[in-house]
């Protein structure tokens, strides 16, 4: 039996975005991960530009999307289903999604897959498929398998690889899913991470994301993390809160490791709007020195700025810039707040008419999907496009431009 995974993308901002700031994407590798030997696996991330293949000879096939590719899942499946072939649906537009995504496939898959991944094919070879296989508890990173580097070759992806470090997160930001995806701040062991690594360098890859929502969040782990991969000699990026500034027992550890960036959900100069979104502790009068303190330990500092919170007037956008100059980010990425369905965000706009559309395509963070409260739709688009010129490199302007 041949089992076909596939990462699918409509090729928006938000997929490259994706694609751009992490390594192979967690749904289709975990899935390929807990398969079972004696299956077949073909697999296609069109995240990266491949190309699926509708001649697959695969028995099954297993479809994954975010909210802006959910349409292009859909697509695929409609595609193998008239091949009459199997077709499974995934990801966490499909969770938050059911009755939509249920028209489009056999069965969905809700939750980590390794809970029910072993039972669903074993159903699905004695004829006995059912429409949905879910369940919510957590599954233990102890038994987390790596991800497997044969089927998709590392080059593929420039020798950038990603390893989970941990699942779930801590904080519970309301236009975030990732607290309701996984119920439970989970961390891997650290040996079973240090084996993996091993092996990944022995395929002579480089560049490691540490996969984790927030890889400091438990400083003892983190300080024992760093200490344990530093004498692997690889480079590493992942992402965490400003918080870590205030620790540089752990920066340094981070440093040694051989931590070359990190991913911080700065969002905003606005207090008030981060307050709203339950990240008080973010601190934009203290965010200069954090940076600073950083910067110290050779960390490039990636920042994501969200616009489009409720306390934002037109005003945010010029104030945004001041921001950026003075606290010094290596890297900008600003993009519209995505009131992703499922999210309590999403419930809010919707409770309050200010939903614009449900058209998916447009959930990419390049596109205005609600009603701002204190700006035009048009001042939100050309204030996040004015923001991004005047942050963007020449090779970023150009590769977004297609």
């Amino acid at each position: 039996m041949k089992i076909y995974f596939i990462k699918a993308s409509a090729g928006s901002d938000y997929s490259k975005y994706k694609a751009e700031t992490g390594g192979p994407p967690q749904n289709i590798f975990a899935a390929a991960a807990v398969t079972p030997e004696q299956f077949q696996v073909e697999m296609t991330d069109e995240t990266i530009g491949m190309q699926t293949n509708f001649s697959s000879d695969a028995d099954l096939v297993v479809v994954f999307a975010s909210t802006p590719d959910a349409y292009r899942a859909y697509e695929i499946s409609k595609i193998f289903t008239r091949n009459g072939k199997t077709v499974i649906l995934g990801g966490l537009h499909v969770m938050f999604n059911q009755d939509e995504a249920s028209e489009h496939g056999h069965a969905l898959i809700i939750g980590e897959v390794e809970n029910y991944w072993q039972t669903l094919l074993e159903d699905f070879q004695q004829g006995r498929l059912k429409a949905i296989y879910q369940n919510s508890s957590p599954f233990d990173l102890s038994r987390l398998n790596p991800y497997p580097t044969h089927l998709i070759a590392p080059k593929t992806y420039n020798y950038t690889w990603s390893v989970v470090v941990t699942r779930g997160c801590p904080f519970k930001c309301d236009f975030c899913l990732v607290h309701q995806f996984f119920n439970k701040f989970q961390m891997r062991p650290i040996d079973n991470i240090v084996a993996e690594l091993k092996h990944l360098k022995s395929l002579g890859i480089t560049w490691v994301e540490l996969h984790s929502d927030n890889l400091t969040h438990n400083r003892d782990y983190a300080l024992e993390l760093f200490k344990a991969i530093a004498p692997l000699g690889l480079k590493f990026y992942g992402e965490t809160t400003v918080l870590i500034a205030r620790d540089e027992e752990l920066l340094q550890a981070a440093k040694d490791a051989g931590v070359k960036a990190l991913l911080l959900g700065i969002e905003t100069p606005s207090t008030e709007a981060l307050k709203a979104q339950k990240k008080g502790f973010v601190k934009p009068d203290k965010m200069k020195s954090y940076m600073e303190i950083i910067r110290k330990y050779e960390i490039e500092i990636w920042g994501d700025f969200l616009f489009g919170f409720d306390e934002h007037t037109p005003t945010i956008f010029q104030e945004t810039i001041d921001f950026i100059k003075e606290i010094k980010v290596d890297k900008v990425i600003p993009h519209f707040m995505i009131p992703f369905p499922g999210s309590d965000t999403f419930k809010k706009l919707d409770k309050e008419n200010r939903i614009l559309t449900k058209d998916w395509t447009q959930y990419d963070g390049s596109h205005v999907v609600y009603l701002p409260k204190n700006m035009s739709t048009a001042e939100l688009e050309e204030g996040v496009y004015w923001v991004w010129s005047k942050t963007a490199s020449f090779m970023e302007k150009l590769r977004y431009s297609f």
